[in-house]
């Protein structure tokens, strides 16, 4: 039988301890948005994480914007900030107004997610060879994203080269 948590009665926009229990969440950032919020503390302006699973948006205090900005390889702006895996958790003893609360926190070591496979006729196999060609980037930075088989890169690096 599922237990019912106090602050479920409490209704909220965002992710909080409530929606996850005593578990941790793997979560992909699929952007972060700077949006006015509607808090306990009142109305303010907040980074808020939305993510690709079905879960609430989570707004991202100071401390777990930092670790979001390492994930994405220090980059400053929000903007940057998608496709990055978390995992998220329940710090029991986090100090807010004064009060001891239960309080979300993003795990400093980024959880590793298996990648999607790049397949040949895709959206992605397109936007890939997009990338090779018009950034002059390399398959690696690709193969950072994707899994891909050897001959589908050589198939890759072949329609790009023509």
């Amino acid at each position: 039988m599922e237990k019912t948590h106090w602050k479920k009665a409490y209704k909220s926009d965002y992710l909080s301890s409530s929606d996850i229990d005593d578990k941790d969440l793997i979560l992909t950032i699929t952007k972060v948005v700077y949006q006015e919020c509607v808090t306990q503390s009142g109305k303010k302006f907040c980074n808020v994480a939305h993510f690709k699973e079905d879960y609430k948006p989570m707004i991202l205090n100071v401390g777990n914007a930092k670790i979001v900005k390492k994930f994405a390889g220090n980059k400053p702006h929000i903007d940057d900030w998608n496709n990055i895996s978390i995992q998220v958790y329940v710090k029991p003893d986090v100090k807010f107004a004064g009060d001891t609360v239960e309080g979300l926190r993003i795990r400093t070591i980024q959880p590793k997610t298996s990648k999607p496979e790049l397949l040949p006729n895709t959206d992605q196999w397109k936007a890939a060879k997009e990338y090779l060609v018009k950034d002059g980037s390399t398959i690696e930075k690709v193969k950072a994203k994707y899994s891909i088989s050897s001959a589908n890169e050589t198939k890759i690096m072949q329609e790009v080269m023509s």
